[in-house]
């Protein structure tokens, strides 16, 4: 915890990787899911400089997309935890935006995870079991 809670405040750290999470989102196509752009000249050990996103919380705003945007949201953790083996770790209300473009915007990357390939391995054979019903093949 206190590794986490000290990385939360190296924003250079954070600088690097809300640029990691949207490079990685922009690799696999997912258009729909985003993190604010990083103005790196501008970033120091107690300074995070990004873009301005104008948004909504997700979880405040009417549009008729929120539920497709919470689907984004699923799809984008999947992906970090068994793909990008990178999670961002604080996925709360105030952290999820719907953009004005109807995107969804991952804020504040200071805690992230990162997920080991074994672990990120047996996820996909657990979901993979649980999916056609193979209880038992369930790794213990």
């Amino acid at each position: 915890w206190g590794r986490g809670f000290v990385a939360e405040c190296d924003y250079r750290l954070e600088a690097q990787n809300t640029i990691n999470f949207e490079a990685a989102m922009r690799q696999r196509e997912l258009d729909a899911v985003c993190a604010p752009i990083v103005v790196p000249e501008l970033v120091r050990d107690t300074v995070l400089v990004t873009e301005w996103v104008n948004g909504t919380r997700l979880d405040l705003d009417a549009s008729s997309d929120v539920p497709r945007l919470c689907g984004v949201a699923i799809n984008a953790y999947l992906t970090m935890l068994l793909d990008t083996g990178t999670l961002h770790c604080d996925p709360h209300p105030g952290n999820l935006l719907r953009t004005e473009d109807g995107r969804l915007c991952i804020l504040d990357w200071g805690m992230t995870l990162e997920v080991p390939n074994d672990l990120q391995y047996a996820l996909l054979e657990l979901i993979a079991h649980i999916n056609v019903e193979d209880y038992d093949s369930l790794p213990q």
